[in-house]
């Protein structure tokens, strides 16, 4: 990816940007290409925060046809929007925030797309598909150089997995001079320090029942997060049911989560109560509120993986629906 010089104009709408994070980062940002697959509730916090930044161009994948329920937390989306296609129908409002972005919208189902498609791009960002398919998508990433990172929103819970290939990154650390300090702070510099992460594919992250992947070196590390096992259950979910948990079903849909966590426990060889079943009461919907802050964490994460300035996550977040922290796991690495 060659950076691409920016403009007056460009320059003058990202200042403060650029005194945040430097000419060179923004640079790498304005050359960057992305791709969104679902601009729905988590995907349209997402594009903002990602169009803001000043990138150079934003696909968005979407074969869904506006409904009323996805018109009320979609603030790209009004009422003459429903029964539209979403991925058209949220192009005025979002190339608003920034008319310097190149906008596409793109109403084909992301399973129908080619390699060539996926290979095209600087960065993918997957919200609300089926993990085979977002299996698939990070097949084609690692064999085309092509960074991916997977979210989504259940209820009060939120969680992303972020596959950046061998990823180098630096950050700005402040060091002392010497023993001695001084008030005007002349005794402190800033150095450049630099390191790498090298990201498991996500076929070693995800791995559920019926699958000929190997969870032992999963098995073997730390202890897991509790919530990681959550995520895994929610995903197998929507895996067998082609949707998420809904509340007009939710006795029924409790059933299934419950007997789908039995066979993730055994598949992990861990303890039944790895997590408490109360925490199926609070996955149900897709909470506004959880879609903003996931949506702000995930396109961070974009933003640093683009730029290469500061660190990433390695290699999942999952956002407590009960306190509310932002907890980070590494796995299958």
């Amino acid at each position: 990816m060659s950076e691409k010089t920016l403009s007056a104009v460009e320059a003058e709408l990202y200042d403060r940007q650029i005194r945040l994070w430097g000419i060179e980062s923004q640079e790498k940002l304005r050359a960057s290409n992305v791709l969104l697959i679902n601009c729905r509730g988590l995907g349209c916090e997402i594009a903002k925060n990602i169009l803001l930044s000043g990138i150079n161009s934003l696909t968005i994948l979407d074969d869904c046809i506006v409904s009323e329920e996805e018109q009320t937390r979609n603030f790209f989306l009004s009422v003459d929007s429903i029964g539209k296609k979403l991925a058209e129908a949220v192009l005025p409002k979002a190339q608003a925030l920034n008319p310097l972005v190149k906008l596409t919208a793109d109403t084909q189902n992301p399973s129908e797309k080619d390699v060539e498609f996926y290979k095209s791009f600087t960065i993918i960002i997957t919200t609300a598909i089926k993990t085979d398919l977002v299996l698939k998508i990070d097949k084609i990433c690692r064999s085309n150089n092509v960074k991916l990172i997977s979210g989504d929103v259940f209820g009060m819970f939120g969680f992303c997995v972020a596959d950046f290939l061998k990823h180098d990154y630096y950050e700005d650390r402040v060091q002392m001079l010497g023993k001695k300090r001084s008030h005007d702070g002349s005794e402190k510099t800033t150095v450049q320090v630099q390191g790498q992460i090298d990201y498991p594919e996500l076929n070693k992250v995800l791995i559920f029942p019926n699958t000929k992947q190997s969870v032992d070196a999963i098995k073997k590390s730390k202890r897991r997060n509790e919530l990681f096992f959550l995520m895994l259950v929610l995903l197998e979910f929507r895996n067998e049911n082609s949707r998420n948990p809904e509340i007009s079903s939710k006795l029924e849909d409790m059933q299934k989560l419950k007997i789908i966590k039995s066979s993730i426990v055994d598949l992990y060889k861990v303890s039944e109560n790895v997590f408490d079943d109360s925490l199926f009461e609070q996955i149900f919907g897709e909470v506004v509120p959880v879609s903003a802050i996931l949506g702000g964490v995930i396109a961070q994460e974009v933003i640093k993986a683009v730029s290469h300035k500061e660190i990433t996550i390695n290699n999942i977040f999952l956002l407590d629906p009960l306190t509310f922290n932002g907890k980070e796991e590494c796995v299958g690495a």
